[in-house]
């Protein structure tokens, strides 16, 4: 069950992506697969199991395989690991690839057929609690063979073990860091990463959604995280960074601040949970600039009907504009105007008898028709700010209506070791 020293560099120079599902490699038209790919077992110390890997070749001709047991640890934030050979005495069982017993003969496997390896899996008395990691690699070469270059002759795949042991059993974990790669983009179209660390002694796999929301609280996307898959474990110790994007198709009630809020439980009975929140702005330029221009013309065009409207309230009251007594105390009114004025509904009143007015008497040169058209040029200002006023709302309540519309579709993806796959388009 000794690797031999003298080829450890040269064999395990090997980084294995062991949370992903493929677990089948080829090289010279050789094709070989393992099944299961993951083994997640809960055993108590003492006990045994055992079982088989499913090696399956997938050339018209047979291929000799050997395996071999290996443990491996986290390496990078990526979800990767690395193999490395049991060392020193076996007799010793300290690590978990020293209690998997296997066959080291050579397999030879009929072309397209498979063949079941059995191993057990003894652990000791003393074993301690929580996690541990190992591998039993399937190759073409056996491990510590003395023949040519590995790198160019091998094939290797392998199936892994998550070995949970009964007893103090400590399942800590937390969001490290959670946000989005670009605080600032032109189009719906952003990367999400979340950090989770795992400081308890046992592997962990957070399960939840990032929910996506506008600034008017309405979802946007929702991001499953594990779900459907028994990977995205985080080994003891370390932190794997979970990476997504989301991106949906452009509209103008896109623009503004965004919030993702990561929601996760972990543990064997994912009872624990955890949570984070994340922000980033939508902002297109052009859009942008569209939008802020017809802003400052509304605005503009509505303290221009105030000011008109004012004015003619102080108009019909008899009221100059520079005419006010300003009264300056502590304790007194800051400004008062000398000539007291009319509600402020008067001149709209005023206007409502004014075109009764002409309409009872109207001019025999001049219809009614005529006459209305009339009233409404001298009044002109405030027929334009009704009319840019009822535009302003309508407007708003468009926009209101747009962004708070639940149906917009969207896309989001997982990323994987720099590749992404579609995980759901609602």
């Amino acid at each position: 069950m000794t690797l031999r020293t003298t080829h450890i560099s040269r064999i395990f120079i090997v980084v294995c992506i062991f949370f992903m599902h493929a677990t089948s490699v080829g090289a010279q038209s050789q094709s070989l697969s393992v099944t299961p790919p993951l083994f997640q077992l809960s055993v108590s110390p003492g006990n045994v199991w055992q079982s088989s890997v499913k090696v399956v070749n997938s050339n018209p001709y047979p291929i000799t395989v050997y395996a071999e047991v290996v443990n491996f640890v986290a390496s990078g934030e990526a979800g990767q690991g690395r193999f490395f050979p049991i060392e020193g005495d076996t007799d010793d069982k300290e690590t978990f690839a020293e209690w998997i017993e296997i066959a080291k003969i050579p397999h030879t496997i009929a072309a397209e057929q498979s063949e079941d390896i059995p191993f057990v899996i003894a652990v000791p008395e003393n074993a301690p609690p929580g996690g541990h990691y190992a591998a039993i690699l399937i190759s073409t070469q056996p491990v510590a063979s003395e023949g040519a270059s590995l790198v160019q002759t091998v094939q290797s795949v392998s199936s892994l073990f998550f070995l949970r042991i009964e007893g103090d059993v400590e399942e800590i974990g937390m969001v490290r860091e959670f946000r989005a790669l670009d605080a600032f983009v032109g189009v719906p179209d952003v990367t999400l990463s979340l950090r989770f660390e795992n400081k308890g002694n046992v592997h962990l796999q957070p399960k939840g959604d990032i929910i996506i929301t506008n600034m008017w609280g309405t979802e946007r996307g929702r991001i499953p995280v594990n779900y459907r898959s028994n990977f995205g474990n985080v080994l003891p110790k370390s932190i794997r960074d979970f990476t997504f994007s989301w991106r949906t198709d452009f509209k103008i009630t896109d623009i503004g601040r965004y919030k993702a809020i990561a929601t996760l439980a972990y543990g064997v009975d994912g009872i624990k949970n955890v949570d984070a929140t994340a922000y980033f702005w939508v902002i297109p330029v052009k859009a942008t600039i569209i939008t802020l221009l017809v802003l400052g013309i509304f605005i503009t065009l509505i303290t221009l009907m105030v000011r008109a409207y004012i004015r003619r309230v102080l108009s019909l009251a008899g009221v100059e504009m520079n005419q006010r007594d300003i009264v300056s105390s502590e304790f007194d009114h800051t400004e008062k105007i000398r000539t007291s004025y009319q509600k402020a509904a008067a001149p709209i009143t005023h206007g409502v008898l004014d075109l009764r007015a002409r309409l009872r008497d109207v001019p025999p040169q001049k219809t009614r028709t005529t006459v209305v058209i009339d009233f409404v040029l001298q009044y002109r200002v405030f027929f334009l700010s009704v009319v840019a006023l009822v535009i302003i709302i309508a407007s708003s309540w468009w926009y209101v209506r747009s962004a708070t519309k639940d149906d917009q579709t969207y896309e989001v993806r997982v990323i994987e070791d720099g590749m992404s796959a579609p995980v759901v388009t609602p």
